[in-house]
């Protein structure tokens, strides 16, 4: 009995890690497209090499991330570094950076100041590829909760990462932001 408690359990060990490589990979955006930047880990499509495993941290030659992952035009990922307030936020660029797990945005450098255009469209993670259309003052509040009392975050939502998708205009005022879901 204990043999077969045994190599149960071991299965489902190796059922439980197989499905965690194999979940890995790019999500799609509410519009069913590839966004390359739909998650804060993003698998690239190409079968290049390149990542942490040989010491390379950014996508160099000898790991298994293959190439950092492309944004489509006009997206930029970024950090929010301070509670955001009514129609501005201060946030860092986000880099990709390979991973045991893939592709993980994470801020650099310094936090850069982003107003925000009156008619900016916000979406919140609701898991993985997922979003909700929320009013721009909801996700304000989201950010700053999750960056000084993740408890006050209530379920649909969650914490994960900090790590934003924006589109600005051409003043650099943000058009869009949506938030980045990572487990």
């Amino acid at each position: 009995m204990k043999a077969t408690r045994r190599l149960v359990g071991a299965l489902a060990v190796v059922a439980a890690l197989g499905g965690g490589l194999t979940a890995c990979g790019p999500d799609t955006d509410t519009a069913g497209g590839t966004t390359g930047g739909a998650s804060a880990s993003a698998k690239p499509a190409d079968g290049a090499k390149g990542g942490a495993k040989d010491g390379g941290s950014k996508g160099e030659p000898g790991g298994d991330c293959g190439t950092p992952p492309q944004l489509p035009a006009g997206h930029k990922m970024v950090e929010i570094a301070v509670p955001p307030s009514k129609g501005s936020m201060s946030a860092k660029d986000a880099k990709p950076t390979c991973t045991p797990n893939d592709w993980i945005y994470h801020g650099q450098g310094e936090a850069k100041y982003y107003v925000f255009a009156p008619e900016t469209k916000a979406e919140l993670a609701l898991g993985s590829g997922k979003t909700k259309d929320v009013p721009v003052g909801e996700l304000w509040m989201h950010a700053g909760d999750c960056l000084t009392n993740q408890s006050a975050v209530k379920q649909p939502y969650s914490c994960s990462g900090n790590i934003y998708d924006i589109t600005t205009d051409s003043e650099g005022k943000v058009t869009g932001i949506k938030e980045i879901w990572h487990p």
